[in-house]
């Protein structure tokens, strides 16, 4: 972002001014900010050391109001529970919280030439439910909650002072996210490839490990779920590799010469930088992509730029992508196929062609997500670098100086900083980095085209 949201929120509630608290502020440094100013930022208090921050706090005739700002479209339920601890903390340095508001971006907002804060950002007393649909009052949330602060102190006052802990594997690990601290509890390495833990979509896989279960195919058939997956996975764990000879050639039968195999690389912009963008939409700056024609010759060719290059990544891969032919992509749903949806909503005059690419797509991923076929090295995973393993030992992300998307991002961040002769390292970085997905996606395919053949000339 330009500036950091917190400049955004404050003059959108036209608090520039306001002193603010710093870290390590005494609940006594609290109370003489909030003596001094009815409206405080960054507010610190302290409960049995205990300590916590309440972005704003506002006084009001009955109390305070507090403002809680999120850079989020969709500020959920759970946030009432810190909010109902930040009241109980604030209370017992006698500062009596009566209201509590939330900041959110409005994610229907278009950024025209300029950024209206008056339209991009609301404020509500509602949060929002699983489904991002605005449900239950702030105060109708926190009734939700009945907790004894003091007895949960105690217990994470128990846990520090302790000299080991018990590890406990449970759902809640890997709920969502898996925790930061997963790795340092569980060593995945030890475990052999088609360990009972790595059972996808599994209900009962850490019941069935606690039993002394330790491989998938140690479990009863009956014991599987019935997720294709998971049979898949079975099948391997019993036979080293599992693939359905007969799904795989009706799948491979749709791939049409020249065959594109494409990827992109972007960044997300959760404030609209440029016109016709909405919260948290992405930028495109680089693509990769590896042509195959019909004799198997292999042509490569990329984009890559800064700032506002959206329109010149369209118009190069526009320019480039063969008009007829398959497009692999790997994982498009949620990547590829959105970004040129979403490019096509911002430029218009290029929806048709953008959509006409889509059409054209086939995601790569399907055959592995849906159990067509599974080796146990994937360990219960499908993405494009625990798959490439299983085709190939000759090629890997391992011998890049970027390795994963993440990466690739943060060094884009770093491009237009960059002194001259440090910009053409990046960019062959970044180049190498996006050109090894699409060669993955190369070698996948025709790894599976290769088991097909295998399979034929044994039969």
């Amino acid at each position: 972002m330009e500036k950091p949201f917190s400049d955004y929120w404050k003059e959108y509630l036209n608090i520039q001014n306001a002193p603010c608290g710093q870290v390590g502020d005494t609940n006594e440094d609290t109370l003489n900010l909030l003596k001094n100013s009815d409206v405080v930022c960054s507010v610190r208090f302290e409960y049995r050391n205990c300590r916590t921050r309440i972005p704003v706090l506002m006084k009001m005739e009955d109390g305070y109001k507090a403002i809680y700002p999120h850079l989020s479209a969709y500020p959920k339920e759970s946030e009432a529970q810190l909010m109902k601890i930040n009241i109980q903390i604030a209370q017992s340095a006698g500062v009596h919280i009566t209201s509590n508001e939330i900041i959110y971006l409005n994610k229907e907002y278009i950024r025209k030439d300029y950024l209206d804060l008056n339209e991009f950002l609301l404020r509500s007393d509602h949060l929002f439910n699983r489904r991002n649909k605005p449900s239950k009052t702030i105060d109708e949330c926190m009734e939700q909650y009945d907790f004894d602060l003091d007895e949960w102190i105690d217990t994470v006052q128990t846990l520090l002072d302790s000299p080991e802990f018990t590890l406990d594997r449970s759902k809640k690990c890997t709920t969502g996210r898996r925790c930061s601290y997963y790795d340092d509890c569980f060593d995945e390495s030890k475990l052999p490839d088609d360990s009972i833990l790595f059972l996808t979509t599994s209900s009962h896989k850490l019941q069935a490990y606690a039993n002394g279960i330790r491989r998938i195919s140690d479990l009863e058939p009956e014991d599987i779920e019935g997720f294709k997956l998971q049979y898949a996975q079975y099948m391997a764990s019993k036979h080293g590799i599992f693939y359905d000879k007969a799904a795989l050639k009706i799948w491979t039968s749709m791939i049409q010469y020249p065959i594109s195999y494409l990827d992109f690389e972007w960044d997300t912009f959760a404030i609209p930088p440029y016109e016709n963008m909405k919260a948290f939409d992405v930028l495109c700056f680089q693509y990769s992509l590896h042509i195959e024609d019909l004799n198997h010759n292999l042509s490569h060719h990329d984009f890559f730029d800064t700032a506002d290059c959206r329109e010149k990544f369209i118009l190069s891969l526009l320019e480039t992508i063969p008009k007829k032919g398959s497009i692999l992509v790997y994982n498009m749903e949620g990547a590829e196929k959105l970004r040129l949806k979403q490019l096509g909503e911002q430029f218009p005059k290029y929806k048709e062609q953008l959509d006409q690419i889509c059409d054209r797509m086939i995601d790569l991923s399907k055959p592995f997500e849906c159990g067509l076929f599974y080796d146990n090295r994937m360990r219960g995973h499908y993405s494009l670098k625990k798959v490439l393993p299983v085709f190939t030992d000759e090629y890997s992300y391992h011998q890049l100086s970027i390795q994963n998307g993440l990466n690739a991002v943060f060094t884009y961040r770093t491009f237009d900083s960059a002194l001259p002769e440090q910009k053409q390292v990046i960019r062959q970085e970044l180049s190498n980095y996006c050109k090894m997905d699409t060669f993955a996606e190369y070698v996948i395919f025709h790894g599976l085209e290769k088991y097909l053949k295998e399979d034929d000339v044994n039969a």
